[in-house]
């Protein structure tokens, strides 16, 4: 009984951070309306400035979600697995999210091999 138990909740964790969200479409292009939020649900570091995007990573969602204006959102994660949640958090809140758009990240970040002697 108790293995079922634990095997559920090891099933559920699973589902919330990797099964996608049905009903949400992926966007190629960022378009601004007027009534739609832009949340920027990435992380503070690793984030750059998007016109008119509210910031709010995924780990301060739960504490933060009354901030944002409007119930209709766009989100803009990292990856899918930074969307599932932000999408799932916000939809247990009663907002309506209109679609999500992956932002990748830029080839900056390459480790330069040094030759020392």
């Amino acid at each position: 009984m108790m293995y079922g138990f634990i095997l559920m909740l090891v099933l559920y964790a699973l589902y919330y951070r990797y099964v996608p969200v049905r009903g949400v479409k992926k966007l190629q292009v960022l378009s601004t309306h007027k009534h739609v939020t832009i949340l920027d649900v990435r992380d503070y570091n690793e984030a750059d400035d998007i016109d008119g995007a509210r910031r709010i990573p995924v780990a301060y969602l739960k504490r933060y979600y009354e901030t944002i204006p409007h119930r209709e959102v766009v989100v803009i994660a990292n990856d899918a697995l930074e969307k599932n949640v932000a999408i799932r958090l916000l939809r247990r809140y009663h907002f309506s999210v209109k679609g999500y758009y992956i932002k990748e990240k830029e080839s900056a970040h390459k480790w330069t091999m040094v030759k020392c002697h």
